[in-house]
């Protein structure tokens, strides 16, 4: 792999930690605000957080050579479905979590590493 195009994975590696502890930070609150420990606002602001960092992840991964990320032609629609997913209340949150880490994982097998 070219040295730019490491540095481009590196990035892609470190946003996926990013958003890994944003997922982790969000169902902590569902956790808290299924208990009846935290209020809706908090656990609102961080899905906001968390929404705003997906956005701009995507946007960059949008906006990589294919000789970095190797993916299919549904990885966009991919990235629609799972921010819609977001959107909804804790039981949709907690889907939408798992899948996005379930999508950040089967993105970085994708990652050339030749």
């Amino acid at each position: 792999m070219k040295p730019m195009e490491q540095s481009l994975v590196d990035e892609l590696l470190q946003q996926h930690e990013q958003l890994r502890a944003l997922i982790d930070r969000c169902e902590q609150l569902a956790d808290a605000f299924d208990a009846g420990r935290a209020a809706p606002d908090v656990l609102t602001r961080e899905v906001a957080q968390l929404r705003a960092a997906f956005d701009a992840h995507n946007r960059f991964e949008e906006q990589l050579p294919r000789a970095v990320l190797h993916v299919g032609d549904d990885h966009a629609s991919e990235h629609r479905a799972l921010r819609g997913q977001l959107d909804g209340p804790t039981a949709e949150l907690r889907a939408a979590l798992a899948g996005l880490r379930e999508h950040l994982a089967a993105e970085e097998r994708y990652f050339c590493v030749a």
